[in-house]
C-alpha cells in the first residue's frame, strides 16, 4: 500500500494563548552487496491475549482437552468455546493462551467484533499483517489482496494462535484460520449462527463450558471476597453461590460486595438478593439471575457512585480513559464501583468487566433524565475532545484544518508533553473509542462534536490504515458536517475521506464525494483548503485519467500561489511534484521533468525543509530522466533518492528505487548491477514482509547468474 500522504501542512490559525479478568472454569550499491536487516532487533512475535486473572479456577479436564488437540504437524483447528454470556469464555481462552505461551512460537493474535460497529474481517486481518511484522506501505490495497496476503505470511508461521471474540458469522472467523500446521483458533461464542463452522471442511469443534461446581465456585467467591468464610453463615453463603449459579462473573461480583461489607455481610447480602430465582437451568434463568446480582450490586452504592455508574453506562466507547474519570466523580466513587466488581482498570483506562454490566447501567441511565444525560455526556465529549487534539497535534504537527483547535486547546495541559511517541500509543490504544465517539456522537445529534472527532482521527489511520473505521468515521463526520452547515469541514471530510474508500475499491464512491467537495470548495476565500481539495482529487484521477489530474494540480498549484498563508508555498511545491507524477503517466516526460525539478527545489527553499518528500521525489524524478530516455540522469537521480531515504528509514520507497535502477540497468545490458539492485530490494522487501519479496525473488532466479 502505496502511502503518498503529504507531509503535514502548516495551520491557518496559531495555538495562542496558555495552552498548555473474571476469573472462570472452562469447561547506493556497487557489485559486493552488502546488506543488514533494516528491523533488526524487530520482534514479530505478537503476544496480543491478555493474562488471565492470578484466582483462575476450573476443571483440569478442559484444559486438558484443549492440550491434547495441540500438535506441531497437524493442521489448522478451530474450537467453539461455547456458552452463556457471563461464563467465562474468554478468560478460559487466556489461560489456555498463557498455558501454552512457549508452543505457540507464532505468535498470539487477537481480535474482538463489536456489536454496532462496522467491522468485518478485513479490520482484523490489516491489523494482523502489521502485528506479524507487515510494514504499513507493504500492506496490499484490497481486502483480497490483504487476505491473500495473510494465508501466505502465515503458512510460514506453525503453531499461531488466533484469538475471535464477538463473531456473529461464521465468515468473520473463516477469514482469520491461519496456514501455518499447529495453529489454532480459539473462537468464543455465544451464538447458534456459528454451528455452521462445524459443517466445514476443516471442521470446528465445539467445547461447551458449564458452570464452576461448587467447590470451585466456593473458592473463588472466597479469593473476590478476600477472607475465609468460614465465619459466615452456611446456609447464607449457599444461597448467595445458588443465585450465582456457577457464573464466574456473578461470583466475582457477589465476592466483590462480601469483601466491601465485611465479616457477617452473607447474611444480609442474602436477603437482598431474595428474588432471585432458583436453581437457574435456562439461559434465560442464567441472565435473570445475573440481573439480579447486578442491580443488587448497583443499589448498594452510594447515590453519589451510582450516579458515576450511570454516566458511565452513557459513554459511547468501550473504555473510558482514567484521565476523563475525574469529571464524573471523585475518588471514594470510583473506589465504590471498583470495590463491587462492575468495572476493572489498568493503567491507562477503566471499563465494564462485562458487556452485561454496561447493557444494565445504560438501562439505568434513564434515570437521569434526557436533558441532564445530554449535559453529561457532552462535558465528557469536550473533555476527550481536547486530549485527541493534543494527540492530533504532537502526532502530525502542524497542517491545514477546518476546526480551530487553538481555541479547542487554549488554557488546558497538554498530556502528552508534545511527545508524538507517547501520543501515538495513546491514539492506537483508543481505536475503537474514536470509532465510537463519531458514531455516538451524530447518533445523540451533537454533530458538531461528530465531525470535530472525525476530522483529528486520521491522526491515528494515516499510520495504522484502519480503513474500514476512517471511511466510516469520514463518511459520518461529512454528514454531520453538513448538518449543522460547516462547509469547509464538510469539504475538508469529503476529501480526506477518500482515501480509506479508494483502498476498500469503492471508488466511485470515492470519486463521488471528491466531486462533491470540489464544487463546495469552489468559491471558497480559503485558497489552501481549495487547494487540498485539489490535490487530493488529482491524486485520486491519477491512475485512471491523468489528464483530469493535471487539470486539478494545475488549479491546486494556482490557488496555492494565490495565497499568502503558513503552508502555501509546501503546498504549491506538493502540487508541482503530483502534477509531474501524473505527466509521467500521461506520456509527457520532459513537462514532468521539469515540474519535479522545481518542486525539489522549492522544498529546499522553506524554512524548514522537507528532506522525505525531497527523497522520495528523486525517485519520480528518476522515472521521468527515464521516460525521456536520458539513463544516466535517472540512475543519479535514484541514487540520490536511495541515500537519502535509507537516512529516514524510508525502506519500502528505497526498495522500490533499486527496482526502478534494476530496470534501468537490465536496458543498458548491465546485467550484473541489475541483479545486485534486485538483491538489494528483495532483502529490502523481506524484512517488511512485503508481497513485492517473492515476486522479486522470482526474478533474480530467472535473471541466471552473473554474466558482467
Amino acid at each position: 500500500m502505496n502511502d503518498d500522504t503529504p507531509e503535514p501542512r502548516q495551520v491557518r490559525s496559531t495555538i495562542g494563548g496558555d495552552v498548555g479478568g473474571t476469573a472462570i472454569q472452562a469447561g547506493a550499491v556497487g557489485r559486493d552487496v552488502n546488506v543488514t536487516n533494516v528491523l533488526k532487533g524487530k520482534d514479530h512475535r505478537p503476544l496480543q491475549v491478555e493474562r488471565p486473572p492470578h484466582d483462575f479456577v476450573n476443571r483440569h479436564d478442559p484444559l486438558e482437552w484443549i492440550g491434547s488437540t495441540l500438535s506441531s504437524g497437524s493442521s489448522p483447528r478451530v474450537v467453539l468455546c461455547e456458552g452463556p454470556l457471563g461464563i467465562g469464555k474468554t478468560t478460559f481462552i487466556r489461560k489456555i493462551a498463557e498455558i501454552h505461551q512457549d508452543y505457540f512460537s507464532g505468535g498470539q493474535l487477537g481480535f474482538e467484533y463489536r456489536r454496532g460497529l462496522y467491522e468485518d474481517p478485513d479490520t482484523a486481518i490489516t491489523g494482523f499483517l502489521r502485528a506479524l511484522g507487515m510494514e504499513r506501505n507493504s500492506i496490499p490495497n484490497t481486502p483480497a489482496e490483504r487476505a491473500k496476503e495473510y494465508r501466505s505470511l502465515t503458512r510460514r508461521r506453525p503453531c499461531l494462535l488466533v484469538v475471535v471474540e464477538g463473531a456473529w458469522e461464521p465468515a468473520q472467523v473463516r477469514a482469520l484460520v491461519p496456514e501455518g500446521n499447529g495453529s489454532l483458533v480459539l473462537v468464543s461464542s455465544d451464538v447458534p449462527d456459528l454451528d455452521e463452522l462445524l459443517g466445514d471442511p476443516r471442521g470446528a469443534h465445539p467445547h461447551s463450558l458449564v458452570p464452576l461446581d461448587p467447590e470451585h465456585a466456593r473458592a473463588l467467591l472466597e479469593s473476590r471476597a478476600a477472607r475465609s468464610l468460614e465465619s459466615e453463615d452456611p446456609e447464607a453463603i449457599e444461597r448467595l453461590l445458588e443465585v450465582c449459579a456457577g457464573l464466574p462473573l456473578a461470583i466475582a461480583l457477589v465476592g466483590g460486595r462480601l469483601c466491601r461489607m465485611g465479616l457477617g455481610s452473607a447474611t444480609t447480602l442474602a436477603e437482598d438478593m431474595e428474588r432471585a430465582p432458583s436453581a437457574p437451568d435456562s439461559a434465560e434463568e442464567l441472565r435473570r439471575s445475573l440481573g439480579v446480582i447486578f442491580e443488587t450490586s448497583y443499589r448498594a452504592l452510594s447515590p453519589e457512585a451510582a450516579a458515576v455508574y450511570r454516566a458511565l453506562g452513557d459513554w459511547p466507547g468501550p473504555h473510558l480513559d482514567r484521565a476523563l474519570m475525574p469529571l464524573l466523580g471523585d475518588e471514594g466513587r470510583w473506589e465504590e464501583i471498583l470495590a463491587a466488581n462492575l468495572v476493572e482498570m489498568d493503567t491507562h483506562t477503566l471499563r465494564f468487566r462485562h458487556e452485561l454490566i454496561r447493557g444494565h447501567a445504560r438501562d439505568r441511565a434513564e434515570e437521569d433524565g434526557a436533558g441532564r444525560r445530554r449535559a453529561r455526556l457532552t462535558a465528557m465529549l469536550d473533555a476527550y475532545l481536547v486530549r485527541l487534539g493534543f494527540a492530533e497535534l504532537a502526532a502530525r504537527g502542524e497542517r491545514l484544518r477546518t476546526l480551530d483547535l487553538g481555541s479547542i486547546l487554549t488554557g488546558a495541559e497538554d498530556p502528552f508533553d508534545g511527545d508524538t511517541g507517547l501520543a501515538k500509543a495513546w491514539l492506537l490504544r483508543e481505536r475503537p473509542t474514536l470509532l465510537s465517539v463519531v458514531l455516538g456522537s451524530a447518533e445523540q445529534g451533537l454533530h458538531v462534536h461528530a465531525h470535530r472527532f472525525a476530522e483529528l482521527a486520521p491522526a491515528l489511520y494515516l499510520d495504522h490504515r484502519f480503513v474500514h473505521d476512517w471511511a466510516t468515521t469520514a463518511v459520518v463526520g461529512a454528514d454531520s458536517a453538513r448538518m449543522v452547515g460547516d462547509t469547509a469541514a464538510e469539504a475538508g471530510l469529503l476529501s480526506l475521506g477518500s482515501r480509506p474508500l479508494t483502498d476498500l475499491g469503492r471508488h466511485a464512491e470515492a470519486g463521488a464525494r471528491l466531486d462533491r467537495a470540489a464544487e463546495l470548495v469552489e468559491g471558497m476565500d480559503d485558497l489552501m483548503l481549495r487547494a487540498s481539495v485539489l490535490e487530493f482529487r488529482g491524486r485520486h484521477l491519477a491512475e485512471t485519467d491523468p489528464e483530469a489530474a493535471i487539470d486539478a494540480y494545475d488549479r491546486c498549484i494556482e490557488a496555492n500561489r494565490a495565497s499568502d498563508l503558513p503552508g502555501s508555498e509546501r503546498g504549491e511545491a506538493l502540487g508541482l511534484l503530483f502534477r509531474g507524477q501524473a505527466r509521467v503517466r500521461a506520456g509527457q516526460a520532459e513537462a514532468a521533468v521539469a515540474d519535479i525539478e522545481a518542486a525539489l527545489t522549492r522544498f529546499e527553499g522553506l524554512s524548514e525543509s522537507d528532506d522525505r518528500m525531497s527523497a522520495r521525489g528523486r525517485v519520480w524524478l528518476g522515472e521521468a530522466h527515464a521516460a525521456a530516455g536520458r539513463h544516466r540522469e535517472a540512475i543519479t537521480a535514484l541514487n540520490l533518492a536511495i541515500e537519502g531515504l535509507g537516512a529516514r528509514d524510508q525502506h519500502y520507497y528505497r526498495a522500490e528505487a533499486y527496482v526502478l535502477l534494476a530496470d534501468l540497468y537490465e536496458e543498458i545490458g548491465a546485467s550484473g548491477e541489475a541483479r545486485a539492485r534486485l538483491v538489494e530490494a528483495e532483502r529490502l522487501y523481506r524484512d517488511l514482509e512485503s508481497p513485492r519479496a517473492a515476486a522479486v525473488a522470482e526474478r533474480i532466479t530467472r535473471s541466471g547468474p552473473t554474466r558482467d
